[in-house]
């Protein structure tokens, strides 16, 4: 029988730290393994979201014209975007596999056709919602998104009809997600827990580590200060176990003025830097929550489909410089005989650039019934003027195709030239800019005017932000107004517009070398049909 109060304290400080550390230890793992396991489910889903469109699109640029080798790069830069995508292969609605990063690492596959025959599968690939396949009941589960009025994103779990299903428990996890790229691609994105796997054992090490080191702190300090420590000792045990509650505004209070005092203000310390450090873990959380969904919506205004109209053939695309993107361009047909589309570029890049291409796009779409190009312009640029921040404006260039008298014009509000490669003559052009850009001056109706274009058969118009020209491959070196001119004069001869955007777009990215991306890149071609 123990008899000696040091005995006693040593041994029922040891039993106490190793018993409240192992069962916080337990508890703690095993509840922040099932929140990890459910966060790779979201996260993974986001990350789909936000990658499949340009997989696809990477696809196209690079691996249908065979540029394996770039196109493979740009899959393992995204696979390195996420550690807990362990693969990605890209399939049609056919099943066929066209691409699968786990076996296709050095070259382009080219044996037989590889087809996907599970029925499940194939119904998931044609799916227009995201689902996975679940590990442990082997169900298929449909994420059906569903956006409130306020903004707020959410995903209901559905079959293939889009009946509502058992939602996945917190720690199911999944062998793969199917997300859709377009109307005729899907990407698959197999999914590993080696990393949750690795993240839960060295957290056990470190808690084993710190049990370890709780129980010799808590020996010795019994051992030297006896029955004067037991006061301050459980003044720290509760000050423990409210923290392990979550709340990290409780301080302890210790007056010994020892180095038990000292434990107790770096406890207070460690308290209140967990504090701190938690709430700005949320603030972080909610402002890359809030950015996610500022790109989604941007991404909702960049048109998905270009109208077709008689003696024009038209492509184009924008590159981001960062999630939130200052550039633009629409296409608008207030009736049957007129199209009207523009590209513009405003000032910088980011939230605020986000914002004011919004507000541009929907004055756009408000105005574009007026007579001609100049009220239109004129209109923007009040508005625009009026309700935004003086060192904010907008350069644009604004055009118009009648189809019945096959008629191409245009106004330009400080923008680029707009370059014109004329198949008769084999050259290019720069047609006049001028004007002023939006939103500088409340009236500048006085400053643009109407130019026509002739526009023969074969003829190409390259529409471009001046992210393509200052597009740098290093300090010194960037693309340059030459070369694109040069490669306009050679791309115009491809046989479409949507092949002269994507060799045009190649060459700005090969010409790059991997060089950090310093402005949005967007552009639209115009080839005469």
């Amino acid at each position: 029988m123990i008899k000696s109060v040091k005995s006693k304290l040593i041994l029922g400080i040891s039993l106490f730290i190793i018993v409240l550390f192992t069962i916080t230890a337990f508890l703690q793992v095993r509840e922040k393994e099932k929140e990890l396991v459910n966060d790779i489910l979201v996260r993974s889903r986001s990350f789909a979201e936000l990658t499949s469109d340009r997989i696809v699109e990477d696809y196209k640029i690079y691996l249908i014209p065979n540029s394996f080798v770039y196109f493979n790069r740009e899959i393992q830069d995204i696979l390195a975007k996420n550690e807990d995508i362990a693969s990605i292969s890209l399939v049609n609605f056919s099943g066929d596999i066209l691409y699968d990063s786990s076996k296709d690492k050095e070259q382009k596959y080219d044996g037989k056709e590889r087809v996907n025959e599970d029925k499940n599968l194939l119904q998931q690939i044609g799916s227009k919602n995201i689902s996975v396949k679940i590990l442990d009941d082997r169900r298929e589960v449909y994420f059906k998104k569903k956006v409130e009025s306020d903004g707020v994103v959410s995903y209901e779990p559905v079959d293939f009809n889009e009946m509502p299903v058992k939602s996945l428990a917190m720690d199911q996890r999944i062998q793969y997600l199917v997300s859709p790229g377009d109307d005729q691609y899907s990407v698959i994105f197999g999914i590993s827990y080696d990393a949750l796997a690795a993240r839960v054992r060295a957290t056990e090490l470190r808690i084993m580590i710190l049990a370890v080191f709780g129980v010799g702190l808590g020996v010795l300090l019994a051992f030297v200060f006896g029955s004067n420590i037991t006061k301050p000792i459980a003044e720290l045990k509760r000050g423990a176990e409210i923290l392990a509650t979550g709340d990290f505004s409780h301080r302890v209070e210790v007056k010994t003025r020892d180095e038990i005092y000292d434990l107790a203000q770096t406890f207070n310390v460690m308290a209140g830097k967990i504090q701190e450090g938690t709430k700005a873990l949320v603030y972080r959380e909610r402002v890359g929550k809030e950015l996610e969904i500022a790109q989604q919506i941007q991404q909702r205004l960049i048109p998905k489909i270009i109208p077709q109209v008689s003696g024009l053939d038209i492509s184009a695309g924008v590159i981001p410089a960062e999630e939130i993107g200052g550039d633009c361009y629409d296409f608008l047909q207030p009736n049957d005989n007129e199209l009207l589309f523009y590209l513009g570029d405003v000032t910088g890049h980011g939230v605020p650039s986000g914002i004011i291409v919004s507000i541009a796009n929907a004055l756009f779409y408000t105005f574009a019934n007026r007579d001609n190009l100049l009220d239109i312009i004129a209109e923007v640029n009040r508005v625009l003027k009026a309700k935004t921040m003086s060192n904010m404006f907008v350069t644009l260039v604004l055009m118009k195709w009648v189809v019945d008298l096959q008629k191409f014009s245009y106004v330009s509000a400080g923008h680029e030239q707009i370059i014109h490669y004329r198949a008769a003559q084999d050259d290019v052009v720069l047609l006049p800019s001028g004007g002023l850009a939006l939103g500088m001056i409340k009236d500048m109706s006085k400053l643009i005017q109407i130019r026509d274009v002739d526009l023969a058969i074969g003829d190409v118009l390259f529409i471009y932000s001046d992210g393509i020209p200052e597009a740098w491959r290093n300090d010194k070196e960037m693309y340059g107004m030459d070369r694109l001119k040069e490669r306009v004069k050679e791309y115009a001869k491809f046989n479409g517009s949507l092949a002269i955007r994507n060799a045009l777009m190649s060459d700005v990215y090969i010409y790059r070398q991997g060089y950090k991306q310093m402005d949005d890149i967007t552009c639209i071609v115009v080839k005469r049909s």
